[in-house]
């Protein structure tokens, strides 16, 4: 792998994991080793993951982003950081012996990532804080030297987890965390139409006629975010966008896509990409050059 500067490996019965330093460069890693399901999130450093048998899209990864890689032959994750500094991607892999032992045949990958799956030949990246934060939990407990029993439990817990939005999807009227699928889809549509104008917490309650209150608890439960994180991304999207094919001023750029002021923007874009957004955008043309083209 062309610019590894360190890999930290453990393997336990129930679980293998990772923990890479890539240098710059492209790089194909193959997770899991065999059947299974691996699991990866970024840790540090700015991220892209590539689409597969000739798909030419990336993904950045986020800070709670996860790449899913199914259990099938000639699925390895291909990666490249972005920028001047290395990137860190934490890993695991669940040997299909412990998904056999814990849920038998009625355990399914597909079931879970639904058509995301199908659509995106690459190993299909969802948004999952919590899943994000284990695969983290993780890794960290391997370097502190954490024993079978440690491992064989982190594993239940994360295929326990990965069954939950099977069930959901077989229910799609059941509220979602206090919410109804119907009502999470107006305020996430309403969203996505207006991000770009001033939009507060009561507009958005209004939305479903809650206090305030109540539905900052109820949409966080929903999707595991605040609406000001779920209002943000949505924006830095779109400013990411405007920063790879446009010729505006950053500026310019942050006020169209809804923040408040030039430094309001730079300090967002920073914290959810981990860079500035002139930085970004100066990384662009390598991606371009290459052939890759934004997710």
């Amino acid at each position: 792998m062309n610019g590894t500067t360190a890999v930290a490996h453990t393997m336990w019965r129930a679980l293998h994991v990772w923990k890479r330093t890539l240098g710059k460069g492209v790089h194909t890693l193959p997770v899991p080793p065999s059947t299974g399901i691996g699991l990866s999130v970024h840790v540090s450093g700015i991220l892209a993951v590539h689409g597969g048998r000739g798909d030419t899209r990336e993904t950045i990864l986020l800070p709670e982003d996860v790449c899913v890689t199914p259990a099938e032959p000639n699925r390895p994750l291909v990666v490249s950081p972005r920028g001047d500094r290395p990137a860190v991607i934490a890993s695991l892999a669940i040997p299909e012996a412990m998904v056999r032992r814990l849920f038998g045949e009625e355990f399914r990958m597909g079931d879970r990532m639904g058509e995301r799956q199908s659509s995106h030949p690459c190993p299909a990246v969802t948004s999952d804080p919590v899943l994000a934060e284990m695969v983290k939990a993780v890794v960290a407990a391997s370097e502190l030297g954490a024993d079978d029993v440690y491992a064989d439990s982190a594993a239940r817990f994360i295929l326990a987890h990965l069954r939950i939005p099977r069930s959901r999807a077989a229910a799609p009227k059941e509220p979602a965390g206090g919410l109804t699928q119907q009502q999470l889809e107006t305020i996430t549509s309403y969203m996505r139409a207006n991000f770009a104008h001033p939009i507060t917490l009561d507009d958005l309650a209004a939305l479903v006629s809650f206090s305030r209150f109540h539905f900052l608890r109820c949409f966080k439960n929903a999707t595991g975010v605040t609406p000001y994180r779920y209002l943000t991304e949505l924006r830095i999207a779109s400013a990411r966008t405007h920063l790879e094919n446009g010729t505006e001023t950053i500026a310019a750029i942050g006020q169209r896509c809804g923040f408040s002021g030039s430094e309001h923007f730079s300090r967002s874009f920073r914290r959810v990409m981990g860079c500035t957004p002139s930085q970004y955008r100066t990384m662009r043309p390598e991606s371009r050059a290459t052939g890759h083209s934004p997710a």
